[in-house]
């Protein structure tokens, strides 16, 4: 059995679930991975649920890709695209607010994006850094990381893989709240309970409404990506990249 590392309460018609892999750093184990999903789905069974609120640990969200899995996928064994865990929030028939108050990387901010609200803080560090391993972004990133960020933003962040703290991202007019570190909790529960005020089954239409648009359209970015990574991922330095400098920041 796998330890619990992905938690979940009810705080009335709000659904939190909690990623908590401390051991793991919150980066994609098979663990957090499975039991993030579970989580969601049964966040969203619940009979008094609206509301979906994610939620990562206070300094780190979600490290995205593991070493063990990026190395492995560099050898040739798996992709991106082999468990869609990734696009749960836009699956989850419910509204879902990312508290995104740590860290997210790589494939961990893509992850936040697809919720329907996201939430940063001023003071943590976003990037899309798979362009420093050199292989070409996954999970729908070219076409989500622009869609949320915008278009200029958006393909910087993907292009120069450099982190942005979220103070930065304000600056730059990210359309997104960004707060204090410590007002990131509250401003998403704040969110989430405007949100829950609406009937069950008008939120579920809207929801419908809006993320079958963008699973539409991040699946035909996966394929392209995946296409992407067939040749990306097998450049003899990105093996050597991913060994090297994995964890580290630019």
């Amino acid at each position: 059995m796998s330890a619990e590392v992905v938690h979940l309460r009810r705080e009335g018609a709000v659904a939190v679930v909690t990623m908590a892999d401390r051991g793991n750093r919150n980066t994609f184990g098979a663990a957090l991975c499975a039991q993030l999903v579970r989580a969601v789905e049964a966040a969203a069974a619940g009979p008094q649920a609206r509301v979906v609120l994610v939620e990562g640990l206070p300094e780190l969200f979600c490290g995205g890709g593991s070493r063990d899995e990026l190395l492995r996928f560099a050898r040739g064994d798996g992709t991106f695209d082999t468990d869609d865990f990734f696009r749960v929030f836009a699956r989850c028939p419910l509204p879902v607010v990312a508290a995104v108050q740590g860290h997210a990387i790589g494939g961990g901010l893509v992850l936040a994006l697809y919720a329907d609200l996201v939430v940063l803080s001023e003071r943590s560090l976003y990037t899309t850094n798979f362009m420093r391993y050199g292989f070409t972004p996954g999970m729908g990133a070219t076409h989500v990381v622009p869609a949320r960020f915008g278009a200029a933003l958006g393909q910087e962040m993907l292009w120069t893989a450099r982190g942005y703290r979220g103070a930065e991202l304000r600056a730059r007019g990210v359309p997104l709240p960004v707060v204090r570190h410590d007002a990131v909790p509250g401003h998403a529960r704040d969110l989430a309970a405007a949100v829950a005020e609406a009937p069950r089954s008008s939120l579920e239409l809207l929801k419908r409404e809006l993320a079958d648009p963008l699973l539409e359209r991040t699946g035909r970015a996966i394929d392209r990506e995946v296409a992407m990574h067939r040749i990306s991922f097998r450049l003899p330095e990105v093996h050597d990249r991913i060994a090297a400098a994995y964890g580290g920041t630019r």
